[in-house]
């Protein structure tokens, strides 16, 4: 039985460390400001890997210029990140490409459809870990590892805590 604790224990403080990752990678989303996204293309290569989790954050039309990148609505539920080749100041738009793409993108975008102009940082691969950390069942295990150790923890204490916390519930008498 110890050594099914002791593998249950080492088992959940892996748990815990993928959840400090996932939160330290998210954890800028929590404020709003700046939004992680997850490269899911090569059309940035080798800007932006696919795998990578890249930041945007809202930022004004003025300050968005020719070279920067920009996260911006295509269609209903599909969200891009291109480089700005032309800005348009009187229909306050912007045509784009992706850096690994051979053409401009065929129609401009409006400035109503940016979501962000993307920071300079990021973290090669991480969106791998991000898109298996969304899994409905690696949640599950997740949860069923941490919650197994808790009960274990408490149906067969540590003799070395036990022992402590009599030594000081007799110091408190």
């Amino acid at each position: 039985m110890r050594l099914i604790k002791g593998l249950v224990n080492i088992l959940s403080w892996a748990v815990y460390a993928c959840i400090a990752c996932y939160l330290l990678i998210a954890a800028p989303n929590a404020g709003g400001i700046p939004v992680p996204v997850v490269v899911l293309s090569g059309s940035m290569e080798p800007t932006y890997h696919v795998g990578s989790v890249i930041y945007y954050k809202e930022a004004p039309f003025a300050d968005i210029n020719v070279g920067d990148a920009i996260t911006f609505r295509a269609g209903e539920d599909g969200m891009v990140t291109h480089r700005v080749t032309q800005k348009s100041e009187l229909s306050q738009n912007f045509t784009t490409k992706g850096d690994a793409n051979l053409s401009e993108d065929p129609n401009p975008v409006d400035y109503s459809d940016v979501m962000g102009k993307v920071w300079k940082v990021s973290i090669p691969y991480a969106g791998y870990f991000v898109n298996y950390g969304k899994n409905v069942t690696v949640i599950a295990v997740m949860a069923a590892v941490i919650i197994i150790n808790i009960v274990l923890d408490m149906i067969f204490p540590d003799k070395e805590k036990k022992k402590k916390s009599e030594q000081t519930d007799a110091k408190a008498d």
